[in-house]
């Protein structure tokens, strides 16, 4: 069986601003009844607090009969998170610069490596584009199908039905003029 997850990364946010951001979020669900205030452990998968469903849980879903979900994990600190419900195939990234693709996996693991090593242990890395030579910081690379986010600040739903499209789009207004990636998978 195995757990799911749908997380709505920020891709802009800065370390700084990351809290203020998800206190934003946290409290629009809150008052929405989707959520309760209080994060708990047990909640979610691993030691992460997450805040348990509201009583109002089904206004974030498309189909509520589909699910009796766990909770959202607030993360507000340098993350990496994957989504592993792609296509199956290559994972193409690109150069949101000059929109340059990176022509197979093998060659996208080559370029970026080293920079997401660099990435998760200090919170900075920049890759240098191979077709417009931009220097980019490695957060800005567009990854196919969001199979990729580098982000100081994400929220991953455990077990829900899958999140409407309208909901996510809510949560992105909280979230002003900053990119966001929806990423779901399973465990």
């Amino acid at each position: 069986m195995g757990d799911t997850y749908q997380t709505i990364a920020d891709r802009d946010a800065t370390p700084e601003e990351a809290p203020r951001l998800a206190r934003d979020v946290v409290n629009w669900l809150v008052a929405e009844g989707i959520v309760l205030a209080e994060a708990e452990p047990g909640w979610g998968l691993g030691e992460h607090p997450a805040h348990p469903p509201g009583p109002h849980w089904h206004k974030a879903v498309d189909d509520a009969r589909w699910g009796a979900p766990e909770g959202v994990a607030v993360h507000t600190e340098r993350h990496v998170f994957y989504s592993n419900f792609n296509s199956g195939g290559p994972v193409p990234v690109s150069c949101p610069y000059c929109g340059t693709g990176v022509p197979d996996q093998s060659s996208a693991v080559s370029l970026l490596s080293a920079a997401m090593d660099e990435w998760y242990a200090t919170g900075t890395a920049d890759v240098e584009c191979p077709a417009c030579a931009r220097t980019v910081p490695l957060p800005a690379w567009n990854w196919t199908d969001d199979h990729l986010a580098f982000v100081h600040l994400g929220f991953r739903f455990w077990n829900w039905p899958p999140l409407s499209e309208e909901f996510r789009a809510r949560v992105a207004e909280f979230l002003p003029g900053h990119r966001t990636a929806f990423l779901p998978g399973k465990v």
